[in-house]
């Protein structure tokens, strides 16, 4: 199978960088598909799950915030707010973020306060689904 270049990036790490041979990304209407050769294209990710497959290694998946990924030629860059391996997510820590974010979505806060708040709840609710998905595929 043809390969591309992939990076996925997060402020924190780099969470991959090297051969692909296809990545799906979650978009707002659906998943997006990538193989080597796909046209060029930017457009925005959603929280969600990622999955890259490396050559020799297999299907690899992480959970991911908003972000964008970006397509030329043979490249394909991935950015992301936060991208995280099932193993990294602490679903105890995850459960009370979700709870503290509720609250604070419920008190009166600063516009900014209360966005803050809301992608918090998001980032824990996604981080939280991601994990349970992950564990159903295990069992």
């Amino acid at each position: 199978m043809s390969t591309f270049y992939l990076e996925i990036l997060a402020p924190e790490r780099a969470l991959y960088r090297g051969e692909c041979e296809s990545l799906v990304v979650p978009l707002s209407d659906g998943q997006l598909g990538v193989l080597a050769g796909h046209s060029r294209m930017i457009a925005a990710i959603v929280p969600g799950e990622i999955a890259y497959t490396v050559p020799g290694e297999g299907k690899h998946v992480a959970a991911v915030t908003s972000g964008m990924v970006n397509i030329a030629g043979n490249r394909v860059r991935v950015l992301t707010d936060t991208a995280l391996f099932p193993e990294e997510i602490d679903e105890e820590s995850e459960r009370r973020n979700a709870d503290i974010a509720r609250l604070q979505l419920a008190q009166k806060q600063s516009r900014h306060e209360y966005l803050l708040s809301q992608l918090t709840f998001a980032r824990a609710v996604n981080n939280l689904r991601f994990k349970r998905h992950q564990n159903q595929n295990l069992h």
